[in-house]
């Protein structure tokens, strides 16, 4: 076989002496850098040949593109040269030198052109040049945490940069620290050879460092009567890395597991709903990725509040025992009880036989609510729970007693006058030490009126509301749990105070009270406008300013004119405007003869009758300036002034 394969590559093959600098560089560096060699070792790590491939040449036109493969040992002159119309060949172990560096490029001529070739490749044919796998990657707070099958290279970058970090490894496993502030970031890897003799060593593709998932799902878990005897299970979860997972591992087990019932599937929705029969059921969510799992998260499933099939099952406390008999609905092979306080500590009993009945030693614990469960099967084997029936839930009481506790969290609000509305929270179940029927409402009025008890059934919702209140009372109300035994203890006192005024009156009074306050502003306005104008005047008189007295401005006049005309002081007619005063001529007739008249001193004298009769004419003011103040010049100068004119006498 050896001795064919050495005669076709001879067929090819031309030796001759390297032509390195007949060739350019071809101006493609993808092709440039596009061959890649390695060396293929057998099952038994037995060296077998050299594969070597390279890119095809983009700029080539015709469809057959030749290429020569160039091959070179070390110290050599000369190299081989192989035609080949593909771009992948294998070179056998009879062409190359086990222990020397062997050089290898690929050629390529372009039609009325130089050729053209790529970077030289080294390689050492009995070296193993492969790269390393990775047995597992994680990203653990702030450290990538890895490990290596074999010494080698690996970087490493954040998904969303080109910048990379490169370390060689040598140990196994390995752990690089990251800076606090990368820790959110994803991160890929790569990984390669490390060798000495490995010159041309080639990235593995990118890995996708999964991210250690640390914390645990939050799980809420739902219930719904699905149909008699089955049960709605609706299951949903939140998780914080919800980013970073696979998938999610969920797991459904029945307690107690008497028929060894567990239901795991694997989902990647965060909801799931199933049909389940009515039994404690214990729910476990756990999420998942390369890295590993994280904390699993469990819950139980409650159980309905209301028994099941009621009327078909019955039960009895006598004794320390439970005595229990039901009318089956369909003909069954054997049965399987469960019971007990809560979903720790109950018990499973298989009954084989095709019975109705069935008494439940004890000892069990006094004034207890027990639950108890009947399943039937129609075979010899449990089916799963999302086929089985459960054919009764009944709950009883180990010596009925009345709640020792009474509601909790007893609020009062919207109080009124008259009314007053209570709410309150239920009372535990523990504490009912019975069957609950009720609640009783006790409203008591402290300033020694009436009482009010209300009971409610315990279907009703959990609030009321008081009528019939008086209003500016203060009352005391309590609410307490009712058994078949008693009621039971009080809650904590809640004191109502009522309103004095109903919303409709205290509306009234505050329209009134408003309506009274404007008018009184109004009034308190127009008072103080009033009276503030006269208090004034009569604590702060005014002072006239004598430099604008009317006096002063004649007084300034009168030394520039003449205020009544010096010729003749009884001229027909004068007006003086500059002092304000208007002379007007009046003419009396009097018929009196010359003879018995006279002059004496402004007088005129009828000397045959001896009256006189007063004559007032315009004087001078400088007269009344020069003779009186100023004051009594203003009260006694007339604003008209009359005069008579001596009339001749008649002859």
């Amino acid at each position: 076989m050896k001795n064919i394969l050495g005669l076709l590559f001879a067929i090819c093959i031309r030796t001759g002496l390297c032509g390195i600098s007949d060739c350019l560089e071809s101006p493609d560096a993808s092709w440039n850098n596009g061959i890649y060699c390695k060396s293929v070792f057998s099952s038994r790590g037995h060296f077998k040949h050299v594969k070597c491939s390279w890119l095809p040449y983009n700029s080539s036109i015709s469809l057959n593109t030749k290429y020569e493969l160039h091959l070179m040992g070390s110290g050599q002159l000369h190299c081989d040269v192989f035609d080949t119309d593909d771009t992948d060949m294998i070179l056998e172990s009879e062409l190359l030198e086990i222990d020397r560096v062997t050089t290898i490029w690929v050629s390529h001529e372009i039609p009325d052109q130089q050729c053209v070739k790529t970077n030289s490749f080294s390689i050492v044919p009995q070296v193993s040049c492969q790269s390393p796998n990775i047995r597992y990657a994680v990203h653990s707070g702030n450290f990538l945490r890895f490990q290596l099958d074999d010494t080698g290279q690996v970087r490493y970058r954040e998904s969303n940069t080109s910048e990379w970090h490169t370390i060689n490894v040598t140990d196994r496993p390995a752990n690089v620290s990251l800076s606090g502030t990368l820790l959110p970031k994803s991160y890929v890897m790569q990984q390669r050879c490390l060798s000495e003799f490995c010159f041309h060593c080639k990235w593995e593709n990118e890995v996708k460092v999964p991210h250690e998932l640390t914390g645990a799902p939050d799980i809420m878990v739902t219930t719904k009567r699905f149909s008699p005897g089955k049960q709605r299970l609706t299951i949903e979860w939140k998780y914080i890395g919800y980013k970073y997972v696979d998938g999610y591992n969920v797991t459904i087990q029945r307690l107690p597991n008497s028929c060894g019932y567990i239901m795991t599937f694997n989902t990647t929705d965060t909801k799931v709903s199933i049909n389940l029969s009515v039994a404690f059921f214990n729910v476990s969510v756990t999420a998942y990725n390369k890295a590993g799992e994280s904390r699993s998260a469990s819950t139980m499933v409650p159980l309905l509040a209301t028994a099941e099939f009621p009327g078909k099952i019955s039960a009895l406390y006598r004794n320390n025992t439970i005595f229990l008999s039901w009318s089956p609905l369909f003909e069954c092979d054997f049965a399987v009880i469960n019971w007990g306080t809560s979903y720790s500590q109950m018990e499973s009993r298989t009954i084989m036989d095709k019975i109705e009945n069935y008494s439940i030693p004890g000892p069990f614990e006094a004034m207890k609510r027990y639950m108890i469960t009947i399943h039937l099967y129609d075979s010899c084997r449990c089916k799963r729970s999302t086929e089985e029936t459960t054919y009764g839930l009944i709950y009883i009481y180990t010596e009925e007693g009345v709640p020792r506790t009474g509601p909790r969290n007893v609020t009062v609000r919207n109080v009124t006058k008259t009314s007053a509305v209570i709410e309150w929270e239920e009372i535990p179940e523990d504490d009912c030490l019975g069957f609950l029927l009720g609640y009783r409402i006790s409203c008591i009025d402290t300033s020694g009126g009436s009482r009010i008890d209300i009971f409610l059934n315990v279907s009703s919702p959990r609030h009321y509301q008081l009528e019939g209140l008086t209003g500016g009372h203060k009352y005391k109300v309590t609410v307490s749990g009712e058994t078949a035994a008693g009621v039971g203890e009080p809650s904590v006192p809640q004191v109502i105070q009522t309103l004095t005024y109903g919303e409709a009156e205290l509306r009234t009074i505050i329209i009134f009270t408003c309506a009274g306050l404007i008018i009184s502003a109004i009034i308190l306005v127009r008072a103080c406008a009033y009276t503030a104008p006269r208090a004034k005047n009569w604590y702060f008189p005014k002072i006239p300013n004598p430099k604008h007295s009317r006096t002063v401005r004649i007084s300034e006049a009168a030394g520039t004119k003449t205020l009544l005309m010096q010729s003749s002081p009884f001229d027909e007619e004068s007006s003086f405007d500059q002092l304000g005063v208007e002379v007007t001529q009046q003419v009396e007739s009097i018929p009196v003869e010359a003879n018995n008249q006279e002059m004496d001193n402004g007088v005129l004298v009828n000397t045959s009758t001896h009256q006189k009769t007063s004559h007032a004419y315009a004087v001078n003011v400088e007269d009344y300036i020069n003779k009186m103040s100023v004051s009594e010049a203003f009260q006694r100068m007339p604003v008209t002034v009359s005069y008579v004119r001596q009339q001749p006498s008649a002859v």
